[in-house]
């Protein structure tokens, strides 16, 4: 390989090594409780999906919102411990968030629907 050719394959191994720190860290890989291909596989996939849904979410819904420049981690960890109770009504979905801190106001917030 070239020079360039060299950086650039070493350049995606990083972006991948990055990815699975990241996945360690934030979703709980180095806690999977199976050793088999499928269950690791699915396990992945899982992964994979949540971490682009998630930045989906900060790059649409709360594009204009606090939220959008937080970092996944820093998302997971602070919005996946507020509580809430979820109503479902005849035509609507109620949810209750029982104390509104700062993030979880702005969460609600960016869900909103906007208008024009």
């Amino acid at each position: 390989m070239s020079a360039i050719e060299l950086f650039h394959v070493y350049n995606e191994r990083q972006t991948i090594e990055a990815f699975f720190k990241t996945c360690k860290e934030v979703y709980g890989i180095k806690n999977l409780r199976t050793s088999k291909f499928y269950g690791i596989y699915g396990f992945l996939w899982l992964v994979f999906i949540t971490h682009n849904l998630i930045t989906l979410m900060k790059n649409t819904t709360f594009n204009l919102s606090k939220l959008q420049n937080m970092g996944v981690q820093a998302l997971i960890k602070k919005l996946g411990n507020i509580s809430a109770r979820v109503i479902e009504l005849r035509d609507t979905i109620e949810i209750v968030l029982p104390s509104l801190s700062e993030i979880a106001k702005s969460f609600v917030e960016a869900l909103q629907p906007k208008y024009v």
